[in-house]
Order: structure tokens, then sequence, then C-alpha cells
């Protein structure tokens, strides 16, 4: 597994050499900035130029298929306009989500209310209800899908926990502490995959019904006042 602090520096290095001072930000995201990275995990890297071309596009490539284990890179890669610009519930997660190594992502964009905590919190549920629901209908067998559907329940929490005033976290454990039973049962469907494995279908409609259920309470719920007035 590789040193991601030493990989990402080493990256930046290489881009430093190419695109000079149009390079504003290089950070890292993901199951390494989460500390739960494997052999097999994606490297996922943010990287922010002044604009990018298809030339830049190409000569980005180039750089991080070079580097060690470069063909396990991803990422997120965007122009400085079209990022002060872009959707605030997709960019603030992209912020709270990201490690920085070279540059600070937070002046490149815009400021941060609870509100826009709160927009990105429904967007995410919005899409884990209607994930739930397509494949309890349509997959063959549901269970298979519910680790990722885990996942998607983590990112939601994060949001869930920091729109009730509680501390950002990378991490599942530190979020254990904050949850009800039901919450900590989402979770556990990525830090338990053999006992996801083995549930019976019983089971498993259960945490699809609980999954459902907590997703209709967050879309259906009342605004709190003076969101839109706190900053983040």
């Amino acid at each position: 597994m590789i040193e991601i602090i030493a990989w990402t520096n080493k990256l930046a290095e290489q881009l430093q050499e190419a695109f000079g001072p149009r390079l504003r930000f290089v950070g890292y995201q993901g199951s390494y900035a989460r500390g739960e990275a494997t052999e097999e995990s994606d490297i996922d890297i943010v990287t922010v130029l002044d604009e990018i071309s298809i030339e830049d596009l190409t000569v980005y490539r180039e750089i991080v298929k070079a580097m060690p284990q470069g063909e396990l890179a991803c990422g997120f890669l965007c122009g400085e306009k079209e990022l002060l610009r872009w959707p605030k519930a997709d960019s603030l997660n992209l912020l709270l989500d990201t490690t920085d190594v070279y540059g600070r992502l937070r002046p490149l964009l815009p400021a941060f209310t609870c509100r826009d905590a709160w927009e990105a919190l429904r967007w995410g549920v919005s899409g884990l209800y209607h994930a739930a629901c397509h494949a309890w209908v349509y997959d063959s067998d549901p269970k298979t899908a519910l680790p990722g559907l885990g996942k998607a329940a983590f990112f939601c929490l994060r949001l869930w926990l920091l729109c009730r005033n509680n501390p950002w976290s990378h991490q599942k454990k530190e979020m254990m502490p904050l949850l009800s039973s039901r919450e900590k049962a989402f979770l556990q469907l990525t830090m338990e995959p053999e006992q996801t494995a083995a549930l019976t279908p019983e089971e498993a409609e259960r945490v699809y019904a609980m999954l459902i259920e907590w997703c209709r309470e967050q879309l259906c719920s009342v605004e709190p006042q003076g969101l839109d007035k706190r900053p983040l």
C-alpha cells in the first residue's frame, strides 16, 4: 500500500514542474483520507488549475500514469473559475472530504452556511432513497447492494451530524458514539461485510425498511430556522 503523504507530495512536485504557478491546489480524499485504505484502494486525488484545456488534461494524464501505482489514481480535476461556481451541495462535500497537500482548498470556494450542509444532506438522502428502492425492486439479490448503500448512508450521516452541530468526522468509528442504534446499523453494513453477507432475507428486508424510513424522515423534515445565517 502506498504512503499517501509521500505519494501526493511527489505528484504535486511533478505538477508544479509541468504547470508552474497555474497549479492552485493538490489534495486527496476517499479511503486514504478516512484511514480505511487497502492495497486495492483507489488513490483519490483533487487537483485545481487556473483553467483546464484538453491539452492540460493530456499532460496531467501522463504525469499520473507515470507515478508508482498510477493505475489506481482517480479523482476530481477542475479549473479555478468553474470550481468557484460549482453547485454548493457538491463542492461542500469536496471541501469537507479533502486533505490539503499543496495549497489550500477553502479559499478557492465560496463561503458556506449550515443551510448549504442541509441542502447537501437532502441531495445525498434523495439519492440513497432512490438507490434503496431501486435495488429492492430490481436486484435479483438485494442483499448484495447493501454494502454500497451503507457507504452512501455514511456520507449522508456525516452531513446529518454536521447539521446537528457535531464535529465533522472522516471515520466511522468516531461517528458511532453520536448515533442511535438505527444509524449505527447503517454504518455496520460496510464495517462488518461478513455479517452483512450472512443476513437472512428477512433481516435484509428490515435493513432496507430502516434505510428507506430514515431517508423519508430526512426528506420530509422541516428546515431548522436560521441555517442560512450560521457559517460553517
